[in-house]
């Protein structure tokens, strides 16, 4: 086996390894997104959104903003370090989605992003919260990617549209460690 490199068409990032991840270490994306350097435009965010777009962007940076930092303030918590690991591999999940957010609406990532933000102070509210959380995201960014007029927009907003369902499933396995 050769080691190989892949490249997310979602978030951007360069994976690795021998053979492609089912989902992209950073983004969470599906392996469908996960291709060779060279197929990957240098152009690919370099597009032209209309007002209803820009406003959605805009959305989709303060809700992962606001995620991110709630599961900051999980990760902080000591009593229970499966969790706490969980919640901050998941924040760093939403770090990479606020990422693209902003790369698509041209503007600078948030200051305050890696500030931990409250959080409800026992691990099965926090992860009930959390529920509620990935649920709104993923109907939102579906919606975004519905009404989307931008061939590269829809696809964004779809494939994190898929990835936050995938967090709801983390939340239900999560309570098991409660």
């Amino acid at each position: 086996m050769q080691l190989r490199i892949y490249r997310c068409r979602i978030c951007g990032e360069v994976y690795l390894g021998y053979e492609a991840p089912e989902n992209c270490p950073f983004c969470g994306a599906t392996i469908e997104f996960l291709e060779a350097p060279e197929k990957y435009p240098a152009d690919i965010n370099d597009i032209d959104i209309t007002e209803t777009e820009r406003a959605d962007l805009e959305a989709s940076i303060e809700l992962e903003l606001a995620n991110t930092r709630f599961y900051l303030g999980m990760a902080e918590r000591k009593d229970n370090d499966t969790l706490r690991a969980t919640y901050k591999r998941l924040a760093k999940v939403e770090v990479e989605h606020c990422s693209v957010f902003c790369k698509l609406a041209k503007v600078a990532k948030p200051a305050d992003l890696m500030t931990p933000g409250e959080t409800t102070g026992s691990w099965v509210s926090d992860i009930e919260e959390s529920r509620t959380r990935e649920n709104r995201a993923t109907a939102l960014y579906a919606l975004f990617a519905e009404r989307a007029t931008n061939a590269r927009l829809s696809e964004v907003w779809a494939a994190i549209s898929a990835v936050e369902a995938d967090h709801i499933t983390l939340d239900e396995l999560a309570k098991t460690y409660a």
